[in-house]
């Protein structure tokens, strides 16, 4: 029982937690309190306390609030452990944290509040340093677009769903956007371990310029710290997926769940009043209506991008997941006769090479990647293959040359070795082995193999015993893809998917050599089709 003395609020700062404290109530009308935590996202926990310290312990529903300034990673993953301690309330920067609940808990937290607070995701720049963008799909499609690990970054998701949104209502390309997040998601495994926080990433321009994804919220704060040196925040014409800071509880079910559903509408009515409101604007955020920030802050008007299918968010996450594995992958070439056939103006293999050059670019440094041509005899004596650069990462120099450079080097050389038969099947089961054999955990580990033609090799393997060969030495554990692509329509497209489908890849015909850069991305998009339906 509490002494009867006035009530009073006392905010007590202590790593990451903010105790509104009701010091008296026998004056209030509460014959008691109870003590509910909130785990609030950090970018508004401090709003929060100060609303809850400039009340009374009546206005807050007779309720002592613990508000913890907490990560919705965090959150989520203490809702998901149900030995964990979970907060009795829980205010995300999105109600997809929510979504990403139901899939881990089964059940959707009970919203007290839809939203209590706005900002939405914005492309920030230096002033003058790029120009403003036409789409989502055209800032993802930026080269070096800095963003946030959209599997803990509600703007970085966000913009992504932007993306999504567009292609829905036919201003983008859906297929587009999924090719967008190739080498996005390749190159943001090479910085994972730096700071990538909204904050962090408007730091990052100011400091070295270039483009970065991040939140109104958190650009309108820099400016106000930076007066002298602002940044730039702008979003495309189409509008913007917004962040709505939802007001979830997300209590244990039994007797305590009622008392904290009463404390989630008392927390509402608190963060609903004027005062929070100002509070909320000086901080930078929208208010629950997001209208714009006042005195030309902000962006301003900015239409809701919503996104028709929600199974998109899901799909969206494990895409991502699969595609910032880095790959470590063994190309192999066709070199036989019959890549010196014309092809418009030009030889398959001339064209192939183009392609391949290309294509090279969509592989990130953190790729480790080989090279091997092949033709019957090609090397030496009965072997139908020859290596031309060692499997190996970019740190590698072959020959005097960065591993990236030789495979380049050695991939201009390939119409000197052109010549012979198509010895497929011996070269694409060495190829398999090769790469198991060094088989690493941390990598999607691969083979890419691309021929014009069918197996002319008598002495090697039927295409059964092939395909018998490689599903028994498939290891289920230390996995290795085939990823086959058939150039132009001489190639055996029985075979290369046999032979693709034994190891779990997926098989392509390139009609036409310069669609080799494109079949590359939907090779590199396919592994999260085969992941998704494992």
């Amino acid at each position: 029982m509490w002494g009867a003395v006035a009530a009073a609020a006392v905010v007590v700062v202590a790593g990451g937690y903010f105790a509104v404290t009701a010091v008296g109530a026998g004056g209030s009308g509460c014959e008691t309190v109870e003590r509910i935590s909130v785990a609030v996202d950090p970018t508004l926990a401090p709003v929060v306390s100060d609303a809850l310290a400039a009340t009374d312990v009546a206005e807050r529903g007779c309720a002592e609030f613990e508000v913890r300034a907490e990560a919705p990673t965090d959150t989520a993953t203490e809702l998901a452990n149900s030995e964990a301690e979970r907060p009795d309330l829980w205010i995300p920067d999105s109600t997809l944290w929510l979504l990403k609940t139901l899939r881990s808990t089964g059940a959707l937290p009970e919203v007290a509040k839809s939203s209590v607070a706005n900002t939405l995701p914005v492309v920030v720049t230096r002033d003058g340093d790029a120009p403003a963008p036409a789409t989502w799909l055209s800032v993802l499609q930026t080269p070096e677009q800095r963003i946030g690990d959209p599997l803990d970054s509600s703007a970085s998701l966000a913009s992504i769903l932007g993306a999504l949104a567009e292609s829905e209502v036919g201003l983008s390309d859906a297929e587009a956007v999924a090719a967008a997040l190739v080498p996005m998601a390749q190159d943001f495994g090479r910085i994972a371990d730096q700071p990538h926080g909204t904050a962090d990433l408007v730091e990052q321009v100011a400091v070295d310029g270039g483009t970065s994804v991040a939140t109104e919220q958190s650009v309108v704060t820099y400016n106000a710290q930076n007066p002298s040196t602002p940044l730039h925040a702008v979003v495309p014409p189409t509008g913007s997926y917004f962040l709505n800071y939802p007001l979830a509880v997300t209590a244990e079910a039994g007797p305590r769940y009622g008392t904290a559903r009463d404390a989630g509408a008392a927390l509402a009515s608190v963060l609903s009043t004027v005062a929070a409101a100002e509070s909320l604007s000086e901080a930078g955020f929208r208010p629950s209506s997001a209208v714009p920030l006042a005195d030309g802050r902000g962006v301003g008007s900015a239409a809701s991008l919503e996104l028709k299918n929600p199974l998109a968010i899901e799909s969206t996450l494990r895409d991502w997941s699969v595609l910032a594995l880095p790959l470590r992958t063994l190309v192999v070439e066709d070199v036989s006769g019959s890549m010196a056939a014309a092809s418009g103006d030009s030889t398959r293999i001339a064209l192939t090479v183009d392609a391949s050059l290309g294509a090279n670019a969509l592989f990130s440094d953190r790729t480790e990647m080989g090279l091997w041509a092949f033709s019957i005899g090609l090397g030496g004596g009965d072997q139908d293959y020859r290596e031309l650069v060692p499997l190996g990462p970019v740190s590698n120099v072959v020959n005097g040359l960065p591993q990236r450079e030789a495979i380049l080097s050695a991939v201009r050389s390939l119409p000197s070795l052109v010549g012979g038969g198509t010895g497929l099947y011996d070269t694409t089961l060495a190829a398999f082995r090769r790469v198991k054999e060094g088989y690493d955990p941390n990598f999607v580990n691969s083979v890419i193999l691309l021929t014009d033609g069918s197996n002319e090799d008598e002495g090697s393997p039927s295409l059964d015993e092939l395909v018998d060969t490689l599903q028994r030495e498939q290891d289920p554990v230390r996995p290795v893809v085939i990823v086959t692509v058939g150039v132009t329509t001489d190639a055996d497209p029985v075979a290369l998917q046999a032979i693709a489908a034994a190891t779990g890849g997926t098989s392509y015909i390139a009609e036409d050599p310069r669609d080799i850069p494109d079949v590359f991305v939907k090779a590199l998009n396919s592994r999260t089709q085969r992941i998704g339906g494992e």
